[in-house]
Parts: C-alpha cells; sequence; structure tokens
C-alpha cells in the first residue's frame, strides 16, 4: 500500500491544494492526516471541506481537539489562543463533531501515526530531543512512527547501539534490525526554514519513505489572512522567510559596464536579414512538424485516463466514440465542443467526443442537458455518495511552446459537498503523460454561474504532445458544467 502522510494543515487552503495536487501526480492508495487541519490559518472551513472530500484517514491534533471541545484552549500561548477561539467562531457544530470523531492514533502495517509523542497520543508531546524519542518507540513495537506536531521535518533513528540520532529529511528504506521516528513536517505552517509545504510518501510493502517538499501561494495566503483578520501577534515565520529570500535589485548584481555612446561608435555593427534566416528555419520546422504528427499518431491509439485511480469493482468507463486527435487549432481558437445529444451517458448512448468514468454507476450517473436560462447545453454530474469520477475531452494535437487556455462554467447544488478539479494533461511521444496545470474549482453557488479559467505559464507547453481536459472530482451532490474548452492563447 503507498500512503501519502502529511500533517498540520492549519487552514491554509493554498498548502493543502498544492499537496493533494502533488499528490495526485505521484499516485498512492491513501492519504493520511496526522491532525491539525485548523488553527492559525485564515481558511479553516474550505480546509476542512477538502479534507473530508480528499484524505482518507485522520489522527486528532491539539488544535483540532480544542475546537472539538476534547481539549482546554488554556493550553495555548495567547497568541495561539487567540487564533483557535477565531477558529471555532469560522466554524459550525458539524465541523466540530467531525473533528472530535478523529481517533488519537492509526495503526497500520508496521506502522503507527499519532500528531505527538505516541507514548501517550492524548498528552500531544513532542519528540524534540533523544530522551522523548526512546519514549516514543518503548510505547510500542512498531518500526516506523510518524508525527507531526513541531512542524519540522526529519528522523530520529536508533540501531544496535542504543543510542537515538536525529537526521534531517531523508529517504529511507527501514532496515533490519533499525527503528524510526519519521516527522512528516506540515503541510500549511512550515517552521523549518523551508518556506515549502512538507509531507512523506510511505510504501509499507517496501518500507520505504521519501520527504516532498511543494510549494504553494504565498501571495494568495498572505492575503488571505489579511481578508480574513485572523488575529495574531506577528507574521508566520515562513511568510517572513519568503520575503527576506525575495533577491536584491538586479543592477546592483551586474558586473559589466557599457561602453559610453562615443567608444562604441567605432565598433562595425553586424546585421543579418532575419527574413532570410526564417525561410531556412522553417524548412527544417516543417519536416520536423510532420515527423511529430507522425510520431502523436502512433501514441494516440495508447492514451487512456491516467491520472485516475485503478479501475475498481464495479467501476465502468462510457468511452467517447471518437478519441482521434483533433489537430492543433490556430491560435485564438477554441478547441472542444459542448455535446448537444441530451439524455443520460450510459454504454449505449456514449458521448460524440467525451469519455466519462464513474466509479460505482449504480450510486452515480452523467447526464447532458439543455440549460434553460441560457439555452446551451450543459454537463449535470450526479452522485449520492462521496465517491470520484471523472470527465475527459478529446485529445488536442498540440506543440512545444504552444500556450492554452483550461475553462468552464461550473455552478452546483444545494446538497453539493466534495472536490472538483480541472487539470491539463498533455502526453508526450515517448508515451509518458505529465500534469501541466489544475485549478481547484472553489466557492461554487447553487443560484448563479463561476467562470473558472487557468492558463499555461508564459513560457508555454514543455514538449510536443496530446493535450486533455480533464475534470476530476469526489463528492455527493450535483455538479453542473458547461462552456467547458480548451483556446489557444500565443
Amino acid at each position: 500500500m503507498r500512503y501519502a502522510v502529511l500533517s498540520d494543515v492549519h487552514g491554509n487552503s493554498q498548502a493543502l491544494s498544492a499537496v493533494l495536487a502533488d499528490v495526485l501526480s505521484v499516485g498512492v492508495d491513501r492519504i493520511l492526516c496526522l491532525g491539525d487541519l485548523v488553527g492559525y490559518g485564515p481558511d479553516p472551513a474550505g480546509v476542512l471541506e477538502k479534507a473530508y472530500a480528499r484524505i482518507n484517514h485522520f489522527v486528532l491534533g491539539n488544535h483540532d481537539a480544542v475546537i472539538a471541545g476534547r481539549l482546554d484552549a488554556a493550553v495555548f500561548n495567547d497568541n495561539a489562543r487567540r487564533t483557535i477561539e477565531w477558529t471555532a467562531g469560522q466554524l459550525d457544530p458539524k465541523a466540530a463533531a467531525f473533528l472530535g470523531g478523529f481517533p488519537h492514533a492509526l495503526n497500520g502495517n508496521g506502522f503507527r501515526c499519532t500528531h505527538g509523542n505516541p507514548a501517550c497520543p492524548a498528552a500531544f508531546g513532542y519528540v524534540l530531543t533523544p530522551d522523548e524519542a526512546l519514549a516514543a518507540w518503548d510505547s510500542g513495537p512498531e518500526a516506523i512512527f510518524f508525527i507531526g506536531h513541531s512542524h519540522v521535518p526529519g528522523l530520529f533513528i536508533i540501531g544496535r547501539s542504543g543510542t537515538p540520532h536525529w537526521l534531517v529529511p531523508t529517504d529511507f528504506a527501514a532496515e533490519e534490525g533499525k527503528r524510526y521516528i519519521v516527522n512528516v513536517g506540515s503541510v500549511g505552517y512550515p517552521r523549518d526554514g523551508d518556506m515549502r509545504a512538507s509531507y512523506c510518501l510511505f510504501d509499507d510493502s517496501a518500507m520505504e519513505v521519501r520527504f516532498r517538499r511543494v510549494p504553494f501561494d504565498l501571495d494568495g495566503y498572505r492575503e488571505a489572512l489579511a481578508r480574513a483578520r485572523v488575529p495574531a501577534q506577528q507574521v508566520p515565520a515562513f511568510l517572513r522567510l519568503a520575503a527576506a529570500a525575495r533577491p536584491e535589485p538586479v543592477r546592483e548584481m551586474l558586473d559589466f559596464r557599457p561602453l559610453d555612446a562615443s567608444r562604441a561608435q567605432s565598433e562595425r555593427v553586424s546585421v543579418e536579414c532575419l527574413d532570410r534566416v526564417v525561410r531556412s528555419a522553417r524548412r527544417w520546422q516543417t519536416g520536423a512538424a510532420v515527423l511529430a504528427v507522425l510520431l502523436l499518431g502512433a501514441v494516440a491509439a495508447a492514451w487512456g485516463l491516467r491520472v485516475r485511480p485503478g479501475p475498481s469493482p464495479g467501476s465502468i468507463e462510457f468511452a467517447a466514440r471518437v478519441n482521434r486527435p483533433i489537430p492543433a487549432p490556430p491560435r485564438g481558437a477554441t478547441c472542444l465542443s459542448m455535446p448537444q445529444v441530451q439524455g443520460d451517458v450510459s454504454q449505449t448512448a456514449c458521448l460524440e467526443d467525451w469519455t466519462v468514468w464513474l466509479r460505482d454507476p449504480s450510486a452515480q450517473a452523467v447526464r447532458v442537458e439543455q440549460d434553460a436560462e441560457s439555452g446551451q447545453p450543459v454537463f449535470r454530474l450526479c452522485s449520492s455518495a462521496m465517491l470520484p469520477m471523472g470527465l475527459l475531452a478529446r485529445p488536442i494535437v498540440a506543440a512545444r511552446g504552444m500556450r492554452f487556455q483550461i475553462q468552464a462554467r461550473c455552478r452546483r447544488d444545494r446538497s453539493f459537498a466534495g472536490h472538483a478539479e480541472l487539470r491539463l494533461l498533455q502526453q508526450g511521444a515517448d508515451g509518458t503523460s505529465r500534469l501541466i496545470l489544475h485549478y481547484p474549482i472553489e466557492s461554487l453557488s447553487d443560484q448563479s454561474w463561476k467562470y473558472v479559467r487557468k492558463s499555461t505559464p508564459a513560457e508555454g507547453l514543455p514538449q510536443d504532445g496530446l493535450l486533455r481536459w480533464v475534470l476530476e472530482a469526489e463528492f455527493e451532490g450535483e455538479l453542473i458544467l458547461r462552456t467547458c474548452d480548451l483556446k489557444r492563447t500565443d
């Protein structure tokens, strides 16, 4: 079993979204959270919504315990107490009940998870010294303990010498006769001098642990803090670090002094005719483009839904009737078209250009309807339980350097709860797929449409290959989409 093990999100929605996207890109079977989803950060409700939809197992953190009424806020210092009291005011009793249902520990195959020191999980003690590490190991026989709480990633290791040693984050495979305490660090409130989110990947069959660091939207977090007016005495250390890490003015780092104009005039200026060079280069580009199309055609048949988890019993895919690649669009053009056929998508009623994947067809459905207000076709995605599903457009031929914008208009019904994300994937000529961009669909209304869109980086696509518009969601209720499209913007 492959796990993502994360901890200490602390109301940081930007960091959690970045980590969950990274987890999806590497592929795991389960996501474990070691507590403290809330506290300090500006978006406790948004974090709980994402966590409920995407994370499989939780343990109780000390901040969670205060919100749930299982711990007195007096144990915090003044700053932390003010922020946890503010956090409690942002959440309803349902959120408190959700947090209150977390256990103090999770036991797995040769490993154990707690928020703090496993010697007494309900005390929420730290593991910062060799003596505290020894007490943790004495609490159980497991080879690996996963913890959070201090927000500092790293590990204690003990072998035949009986002396614990602290290591900075180091990937490892467990060795016979050695035991480990792995602090996975913090997703949303790092304290180790690195402004990136931290978490771990763990394979319990190979007993291998890998540390991951993920950058997130620091400016977005800073702005969210200001909007929410979270009561805090000082700017978080990772934001201070980010401000201090900004580069010096460029002019102060330059080490060349340009010639003055009078001296430069004596140098003969060479000029080359750009039009002649372009015509020569174009002949080479034409040959390369033909070769690229042939390569893309060879791999197109192998294209599949590689971003979703492996098929589970009962899952089903309604494949598009036409799946050959769409030629690259001209600049400024849109690439996709919404289906015009109305009704439920099924094995006997597949769509022309769109593939639908359902985890449980008895509880989920995708229907194409006409929107009463706009008259445009819409996808209505329905799920009676918290289950994943996917919607994929026909692939598009694209070349390195091209730029695209992924877009859709989205709405939900009142019963919607869960997570949805637009993604743009590219498959290269070697058959490997790459996540080009992702856009979490958040803050939807049941009264009006939200226009969501995101563009590829300014440098454009990193390779030639097939592009695919993807919606990946896990929810219950109804999610409605229209104007699902890709636009070439370079």
